[in-house]
């Protein structure tokens, strides 16, 4: 499929500011290997983040004196309040000296179609490290410089070429899908949506060691002799034969929860050792270690999200992964009321929004792929 020069433009600018969701993450990537000149822009966007004092702008973002500047050059068009919504990129980019014309490209690019939506976004891929991407289609056997890949329905395994490769590759599930890797030492990782998951074609003879974003279950092969340790953005896990769960979408909600066996859990100098059926999470700036049930925590797996007093905001990153929705709160007191109870991934999203309207009076509105709740 192809797109045109403003929309992959408006997706790089997505990309630079940090907002860009898988799926189209996956279309910016294939267009800045494909063409040329679509790779020059992307560095030269990157090169404007690189100016001193623009890699903290948008935390220091005076968002409402850059909005004036550029509001009035905006188009009167109806999709204003869109244009407001994000009205913090579009300020960001005008502080970036980008230019308006980029941001024209952002916030007006070509719209997807459901159909296309679901054919090009939800595509569950592997990244080398040298910029190849490859679709993981069931049913194939891959070639690649360091590896040989075979698909299954949901599911990978691979071969490296040789012992001692040292080549690393990515793979990318996104939203409203999961998957399974098995590692070369016979390691299966179960990944839930929106996780991403860097791995070696071979592990090296000292430790086994991958990185991972989001969310997924691992079943670790036991070896005494080598170490295998998951890096995410908030601990490291080291394991010792055995398997758990990692939550790693973010601080708030990172957990390591242990079925069998036994890991440890270590941020910068501390160090925590679970036993089967605890828990480890970050709170108060350390880690802390609870009990935890493992229905709960290892539904997703079956398709299902069972949630027990949980906040509405935390139950709609869930609603944001598995259905590929962004989030809009018009209360922030409605993000925090709490419910008890289960979602279906098999449902569809307005079924599952109908019974929670149903059952507490909330308000919620599915548009253009932004979900609002009043």
């Amino acid at each position: 499929m192809e797109y045109n020069e403003d929309f992959i433009k408006g997706l790089l600018f997505e990309k630079i500011a940090g907002t860009i969701s898988e799926g189209d993450d996956f279309i910016a990537e294939k267009a800045i290997l494909a063409d040329p000149d679509t790779r020059k822009f992307w560095e030269d966007l990157k090169s404007k983040m690189k100016r001193p004092g623009t890699a903290s702008f948008l935390s220091g973002l005076d968002e409402t004196r850059a909005w004036e500047n550029v509001e009035t050059h905006l188009p009167e068009i109806p999709v204003r309040s869109f244009y407001e919504r994000n009205r913090r990129y579009i300020s960001a980019a005008a502080m970036l000296l980008i230019g308006l014309p980029l941001v024209w490209y952002f916030f007006n690019k070509q719209q997807l179609t459901p159909q296309e939506k679901g054919t090009v976004q939800q595509q569950v891929y592997l990244k080398t490290d040298n910029g190849k991407i490859i679709e993981l289609t069931a049913g194939r056997t891959i070639n690649m410089d360091g590896a040989t890949v075979h698909t299954k329905q949901k599911e990978l395994s691979y071969a490296p070429a040789g012992a001692g490769n040292k080549d690393w590759a990515t793979l990318h599930v996104p939203p409203t899908k999961d998957y399974k890797i098995t590692l070369p030492d016979g390691t299966e990782v179960w990944m839930n949506s929106a996780s991403s998951l860097r791995f070696p074609y071979s592990f090296d003879k000292k430790t086994r060691e991958v990185y991972l974003t989001g969310e997924a279950y691992f079943e670790v092969s036991h070896n005494p002799q080598l170490e295998f340790i998951v890096h995410t953005g908030f601990a490291d896990i080291k394991v010792h034969g055995t398997s758990f769960n990692v939550n790693a979408y973010n601080v708030k909600n990172f957990a390591t929860s242990l079925i069998t066996g036994s890991v440890s859990a270590t941020n910068g100098n501390e160090s925590i050792m679970l036993k089967p059926n605890q828990q480890v999470s970050y709170g108060n700036e350390k880690l802390i270690i609870k009990p935890f049930d493992p229905q709960e925590v290892l539904s997703w797996r079956n398709g299902t999200y069972y949630f027990h007093n949980q906040s509405l905001s935390e139950i709609a990153q869930v609603l944001s992964r598995w259905y590929d929705v962004k989030i809009d709160w018009k209360s922030p007191a409605v993000s925090e009321q709490t419910f008890t109870g289960e979602i279906d991934k098999k449902l569809p999203l307005d079924v599952v929004l109908s019974n929670l309207e149903l059952s507490s009076g909330i308000k919620a509105k599915l548009e253009s792929g932004i979900l609002t709740f009043r």
